[in-house]
């Protein structure tokens, strides 16, 4: 599991360069790329994806990317992912990691389900990966999670997973323009 530890402003340069390059080198072949926000938007911080894709909507980003708004049910995009059929796909989640709030992490998805309990959907996001395995061949999944603060029903994003969110949807901005300005 790869952490970014969070600063009180952000820079690219924040990130790790460990950080940075397991996600430049997760892009490095992509055809179509989709990015799922997951979460519940009524529990605080578990909407963290979901703000994620928020902020990325509001960006201009290349047609080689699809973003999804998937709340507690990523599952429920299965027939549109296996339409557009991304050869990359970026699960976004609230992860309790028993850390600081905020901190991002990538995690292999051999622990997700074993070791840190992400948020409140009904599948587990490495069963979405094993119902697509079927029809998109050349799948790669990177999952990643935002350790929240609190997940109270009715209560707001914190500052701290609001911080990590326009932090993280930044980066990923950054490295699709690089991977995009590098395959041109």
């Amino acid at each position: 599991m790869l952490m970014l530890n969070k600063m009180d402003s952000f820079s690219i340069e924040d990130f790790n360069e460990e950080f940075l390059e397991k996600i430049r080198s997760f892009l490095h072949g992509v055809n179509t790329l989709a990015i799922l926000g997951v979460g519940n938007e009524d529990n605080g911080d578990d909407a963290v994806g979901l703000k994620v894709i928020n902020i990325l909507k509001e960006k201009t980003l290349p047609d080689w990317v699809k973003l999804y708004y998937c709340e507690r049910v990523p599952e429920h995009f299965i027939g549109k992912l296996e339409k557009l059929k991304p050869n990359r796909i970026i699960v976004i989640d609230a992860a309790d990691m028993k850390d600081s709030p905020g901190v991002i992490a990538i995690f292999p998805k051999e622990i997700i389900s074993k070791e840190y309990n992400f948020s409140t959907h009904t599948l587990s996001l490495t069963m979405l990966e094993e119902f697509l395995s079927y029809t998109i061949h050349d799948l790669d999944i990177l999952y990643v999670g935002i350790q929240p603060k609190y997940t109270v029903f009715e209560s707001p994003l914190s500052e701290e997973c609001l911080q990590s969110a326009i932090e993280l949807s930044e980066l990923i901005f950054f490295i699709i323009n690089e991977s995009e300005k590098n395959s041109s």
